[in-house]
C-alpha cells in the first residue's frame, strides 16, 4: 500500500498541472480577426450608341413648290409689328417687336428707290384665281395686331411714298390703349386694307370652338364696318391647322398667312403662306 501512494501523488499533481495550464490558455484574448474585404468590380457599362442626326430636310427649289402647289409666285411679303421711335420703344419695353421709325423710313425709301412694286391683297389674290401675272420686282407690306403706332408713324411714311399695306386687325382690342381706334381705321381706309387678325388675339390651333368663335366676331366687325375686302386673315402667334384652314376657307376667306420663312406664295397653300419678319436693319441685308 505504501509504495502505490508516491505515484498516485505524482499523478495527481500532474493532472492539476495540466488543468492549470488548460484554465490559464482559455483566458487568452484571442484577437479579432477582421475579414478581408473583397473588392467587387463596378461594371462598365454597355455605352449607347449615338443616334445618327437626322438630316435637315432640303428647302424645295421654286420648281418644286410651283410642281406640288403651283401656280406660285416669289413674291416677299414683308411683316412688322410696332413702327416707333427708340425712345417710346424703350419707354414700352416693345423693343424685340419693333422698327424703329427713322429705320422703317429708310426701309421704306429703299423699296421705292429700287423701284420695287408694292402691291395689294387683290393682286395676290387675282394671281390665284385667274391667274393674272405679277410683275416681277414685287413686294407685300403687313402689320400685324392693329397698334395706334402704325397711324401715328407708319401711315404718313407710306402715305408719302404712295405705298399699299395691310393691317392684321384683332378688332376685339380696337379702342384699347395704344391701338387703333374705329375712326382712324376709317381715315386710312383705301390705300390700307385693314384685315383679320381674330377678335382678341387668340392662337386659333388650341381649340375649335375658340377658334371659330375668334374668327368670325372679328369677320362680323370688319364686315360691319365696311373693311377686309378681300377677305384675308393672320393667325396670331403663326401656327394654323387643318381645322382653322377649312374654317377661313367655309367663310369665303382668299388668303390667310403664318410667320413661317419664306417668299414664295402658291395657291394650294394659300391659308398657309410664309412671311418675311422684318427688323432694325437695312434690307440688303434680307435679300432685297
Amino acid at each position: 500500500m505504501k509504495s502505490g501512494l508516491p505515484k498516485l501523488l505524482l499523478l495527481s499533481s500532474l493532472v492539476v498541472v495540466v488543468f492549470a495550464l488548460i484554465l490559464r490558455d482559455s483566458k487568452k484574448v484571442v484577437p479579432t480577426v477582421s475579414p478581408v474585404s473583397t473588392l467587387v468590380s463596378t461594371p462598365i457599362p454597355t455605352p449607347i450608341p449615338t443616334p445618327s442626326p437626322t438630316p435637315t430636310p432640303k428647302p424645295l427649289t421654286f420648281t418644286e413648290m410651283n410642281a406640288l402647289y403651283g401656280p406660285c409666285v416669289q413674291l416677299p411679303t414683308l411683316m412688322y409689328h410696332h413702327v416707333q421711335t427708340k425712345e417710346t420703344t424703350v419707354a414700352n419695353k416693345q423693343t424685340s417687336l419693333t422698327v424703329n421709325t427713322e429705320i422703317f423710313k429708310t426701309q421704306m425709301q429703299y423699296l421705292k428707290d429700287k423701284n420695287y412694286n408694292v402691291l395689294t391683297m387683290n393682286d395676290l389674290i387675282n394671281f390665284f384665281d385667274s391667274g393674272a401675272s405679277v410683275p416681277k420686282h414685287s413686294v407685300l407690306l403687313t402689320f400685324d395686331d392693329g397698334y395706334h403706332d402704325f397711324y401715328s408713324d407708319a401711315f404718313p411714311i407710306l402715305s408719302s411714298l404712295g405705298f399699299h399695306a395691310t393691317v392684321f386687325t384683332s378688332t376685339g382690342l380696337m379702342n384699347n390703349p395704344g391701338y387703333l381706334n374705329w375712326d382712324e381705321i376709317s381715315g386710312m381706309n383705301g390705300t390700307i386694307l385693314f384685315a383679320n387678325h381674330t377678335w382678341s388675339h387668340k392662337n386659333v390651333v388650341t381649340q375649335t370652338s375658340i377658334m371659330q368663335n375668334e374668327i368670325s366676331l372679328a369677320d362680323t366687325q370688319l364686315s360691319d364696318h365696311g373693311l377686309n375686302s378681300p377677305k384675308v386673315f393672320a393667325y396670331p402667334y403663326g401656327p394654323d391647322n387643318t381645322a382653322s384652314e377649312n374654317y377661313l376657307n367655309s367663310l369665303a376667306y382668299k388668303a390667310a398667312f403664318t410667320t413661317k420663312p419664306g417668299s414664295v406664295l402658291c395657291k394650294k397653300k394659300r391659308f398657309d403662306l410664309p412671311r418675311l419678319r422684318i427688323g432694325n436693319s437695312s434690307l440688303s441685308n434680307y435679300g432685297f
